[in-house]
């Protein structure tokens, strides 16, 4: 059996971009509707107002606020955000929030306070030093709206609606307060996200580390069970071997209803058999391949010799059919191996009076594909991956095991095998083989003896 696989820090790393993408992506569909909110509020600067400069950081916030949506609208179609949002996003930023608030007064914009939850959000969703970066571009942000309020440097600098003039009537204390008090809870929301994404990486490394613990507790688990059953299972073999012959034995001295019965019980220890053997080829580890150049056509040929007798019972055609010479680099034991199981289904499902195809194909890759079709019922939507789980079975006699153990082989190959609904009706099973590695040079078509 194989192991199962354990997540790398690689791994760890995407589950958490993951989770960050998705929060990165709410947090975008807000912004995006209350994108027009800066250009409304920067507009109010306009009333009853003639500044020619405060018309100018209209213009240019909204230009702003366009190019912000278009990159966000770029990040929303990728899958996972990338890191580099971080980098990008503050050349459009700061200088909108430094001409919203210029516009609207300086230090004494409305939209100031604006600067606490952007340090919040970036310290959530960006790295550590990027969200300190952003930590210091809004300090900054700060510095020029307080050097350019308390100079006077701009006449206007109010607008009308607002009182008008270069300050708005607070005195000087009171906005080195403010100015004081908005930097401290700049560094504290910086401080706090930057802990709350802390604190959910941690959170996601221990919900992926008691997984792993579970998976591996699971796996021990199911290799002892495995191999316990394995070992009921051969047990059992030779019994049903002794009842076998001595059903024979006795067939032999009887006649009439007790014969018939007999018949009967053969075909059930029959049955048993063969699901002991499909369970025993299941829990056995896989072979090594031994792998070579083989003609998939001549293998589609092969098969259905073999199966010429069962399709001949149930009135089924069985067919290749002929197309160009298709080589594969495989083990050719263990894709036989699967095909007839694949076969057998087929001949299983098909109506009498139908045909099942065999056809083998080149891949443009230069791998090889084999496709076994027929009329039957199909498999539902809902159950063509279930079909390849051990103990799944739409046979009403079925093991369960058939289609488990020919997928395994063929991804020990680096292939697969799937099902898919045939036009017209029924099904079709393909199985597909990679193209043969470069320094494959082993020679071809004896692999088929």
């Amino acid at each position: 059996m194989h192991s199962l696989p354990q997540p790398t820090a690689a791994g760890v790393e995407q589950v958490q971009r993951e989770a960050f993408s998705r929060m990165f992506r709410q947090v975008t569909k807000v912004l995006t509707f209350l994108s027009p909110l800066p250009v409304v509020l920067v507009s109010l600067g306009l009333v009853g107002d003639t500044a020619v400069w405060r018309r100018v950081c209209v213009g240019v916030a909204l230009g702003l606020v366009v190019v912000g949506l278009g990159i966000v609208a770029s990040w929303r179609r990728e899958p996972v955000v990338a890191t580099e949002p971080g980098t990008m996003l503050p050349w459009v930023t700061f200088p909108l929030f430094t001409v919203m608030n210029l516009s609207l007064g300086g230090l004494e914009s409305p939209l100031i306070p604006l600067v606490l939850p952007v340090s919040l959000a970036t310290a959530i969703l960006f790295p550590a030093a990027r969200a300190h970066r952003w930590a210091g571009y809004l300090l900054v942000l700060l510095g020029v709206q307080a050097a350019v309020t308390f100079t006077g440097a701009v006449a206007d600098l109010v607008p009308p609606l607002f009182g008008g003039g270069r300050r708005a009537g607070h005195g000087d204390a009171l906005l080195w307060t403010m100015l004081t008090v908005t930097a401290f809870l700049v560094v504290w929301a910086n401080f706090i996200g930057t802990t709350l994404r802390r604190t959910f990486r941690g959170m996601v490394r221990t919900a992926l580390d008691a997984r792993d613990d579970a998976l591996k507790t699971h796996e021990e688990r199911v290799r002892s069970l495995t191999t316990l059953s394995g070992e009921i299972a051969h047990e059992l073999k030779n019994p049903l071997a002794s009842v076998k012959g001595l059903a024979a034995m006795i067939a032999r001295e009887v006649e009439g209803r007790p014969a018939e019965r007999l018949a009967v019980l053969r075909r059930e220890v029959d049955r048993m058999q063969e699901i002991l053997e499909g369970f025993l080829n299941f829990s056995r580890p896989l072979l090594p391949l031994n792998e070579a150049h083989v003609p998939l056509d001549a293998l589609c040929r092969q098969v259905a010799e073999l199966h010429e007798g069962m399709a001949g019972e149930r009135g089924v055609g069985l067919r290749v059919v002929e197309g160009a010479p298709v080589e594969a680099w495989c083990d050719a034991r263990k894709v036989r191996q699967v095909m007839i199981d694949v076969v057998q289904n087929a001949l299983e499902a098909a109506p009498r009076g139908t045909t099942v195809e065999l056809q083998a194909r080149a891949t443009p890759e230069g791998g090889g594909r084999v496709e076994v079709r027929d009329r039957g019922p199909g498999v539902a939507e809902s159950l063509r991956e279930r079909v390849f789980e051990p103990g799944i079975t739409t046979k009403p006699q079925g093991s369960g095991l058939g289609l488990a153990l020919s997928r395994a082989l063929m991804r020990q190959h680096g292939g697969e095998l799937s099902l898919r609904a045939r036009e017209g009706g029924g099904c079709v099973a393909e199985l597909f083989l990679p193209a043969a590695p470069q320094q494959a040079e082993a020679p071809r078509t004896e692999a088929l003896t």
